[in-house]
């Protein structure tokens, strides 16, 4: 399997006029977006595969988010020969932004669209970015947290993407991703502000108990920023609920349409 084939779910297809590169929120796959449609309008939905988990899962996850942005780059530029969109959930919000300023510098074709949700901009530190876990809170991480605290948090997740807890032959490995996950988001500071060129989406979750949705604003330094606050929970994003899923592929559509000729042929 060829490098790029290691980072998508599965081969995009060459007839779709626009694609949507989806990064992964903590501990979880490309496959945990198996709920949401093939389709969002005129997007090709491609979950994002990252080292350390389902059919990568001999690759040491990422200690380092610009290395990522530089292997991500690189991996993904055979399909972006047309209009394509980041979308970033949690961790995955900060994976998507630092791909998108790496793409913005060296990618023929720029992105159109970053969309984030739940996530504190990344120039904040980590006692700014994220709460304290609290008993029987989904969600929440913390570097501290034990063994038998994360092996919790796998089964919430794993329930919520509609299975039961994870197998025990296979916590070992889904511990070993999502502690390095957590380790990477906490480890993760910009000095400032890195703005992008296109245009941001930014989602609150109403439930979320990390990120309040006003928290959300603080993306308006990253760019010409649209807000859009959704019901539901920390989760509730994988379950692709409609409203969702509308404003991806409204805000896409308008990015496309604003977009000076010269920069969209």
């Amino acid at each position: 399997m060829n490098a790029t084939g290691r980072w998508l779910l599965r081969e995009p297809l060459p007839e779709v006029p626009a694609r949507l590169f989806c990064l992964p929120y903590s501990g979880t796959g490309a496959s945990s977006l198996r709920r949401w449609p093939a389709r969002i309008g005129q997007l090709e939905v491609c979950p994002v595969q990252l080292p350390g988990r389902e059919h990568r899962i001999r690759h040491e996850p990422y200690q380092d988010v610009q290395r990522f942005a530089d292997d991500a780059c690189e991996a993904l530029a055979p399909w972006l020969d047309r209009p394509y969109a980041l979308f970033g959930h949690c961790m995955g919000a900060l994976l998507a932004h630092a791909l998108a300023v790496r793409l913005e510098r060296s990618a023929e074709r720029p992105p159109a669209l970053l969309v984030v949700s739940s996530a504190v901009v990344p120039h904040l530190p980590p006692s700014r970015r994220y709460r304290a876990p609290s008993p029987g809170v989904t969600g929440v991480y913390h570097p501290s947290m034990t063994d038998e605290e994360f092996t919790a948090e796998l089964h919430q997740v794993s329930q919520a993407l509609g299975g039961g807890d994870v197998l025990p032959e296979l916590v070992p490995l889904a511990l070993r991703v999502l502690r390095a996950d957590v380790e990477l988001c906490y480890g993760y500071q910009l000095a400032a502000p890195v703005p992008v060129r296109c245009p941001v989406t930014a989602l609150g979750w109403t439930d979320d108990p990390e990120v309040a949705p006003a928290q959300m604003d603080g993306w308006r330094d990253y760019g010409t920023v649209r807000r859009h606050d959704l019901d539901g929970g920390k989760l509730t994003y994988l379950a692709a609920p409609p409203a969702l899923l509308r404003i991806i592929e409204d805000d896409f559509a308008e990015a496309v349409s604003a977009r000076p000729a010269a920069t969209s042929s």
